[in-house]
């Protein structure tokens, strides 16, 4: 039976290692650009570092990211995952997200317990530091 357990948590943590998160809903148009592609987005997509979300005129996108950080985007968002690191066994801790345009509901998981003063938010005209849980911002 523990060998099960090892297993499980083992493929787990594989899986949780391969991207930061994942798109939980959709509606409409909503891409990604990762490494010079642009691909559509679907529920269940994984989501990595580095990776930019487009939504279109009909497009919204929530995404949980590993740690149960939440974020909800509306129409005509540009957003940024620069960077998206918990690791709390590690003790490594940097999540670094960008709003580039439309608006956005973010609402904080493990990180804003384990290091709160990890998170940061960029917006055009300057950061954002995280020291709740939630928030929403409109980027023009």
């Amino acid at each position: 039976m523990k060998r099960i357990i090892f297993f499980l948590l083992l493929i787990g943590s594989m899986v949780f290692a391969d991207g930061v998160g994942m798109v939980k809903q959709l509606k409409g148009d909503v891409k990604v650009k990762r490494e010079n592609q642009t691909l559509p987005l679907k529920v269940g997509s994984r989501l990595y570092r580095g990776d930019m979300i487009i939504t279109k005129e009909s497009g919204e996108v929530g995404i949980i990211f590993d740690d149960g950080t939440r974020i909800s985007l509306g129409k005509k968002a540009i957003f940024v995952i620069r960077e998206f690191e918990v690791d709390p066994i590690k003790k490594n801790y940097n999540v670094d997200l960008d709003l580039q345009k439309g608006k956005a509901i973010f609402s904080s998981g493990r990180i804003g317990k384990l290091s709160p003063q990890s998170v940061k938010f960029h917006i055009p005209e300057g950061i954002i530091g995280i020291r709740g849980t939630q928030f929403a911002v409109e980027v023009e």
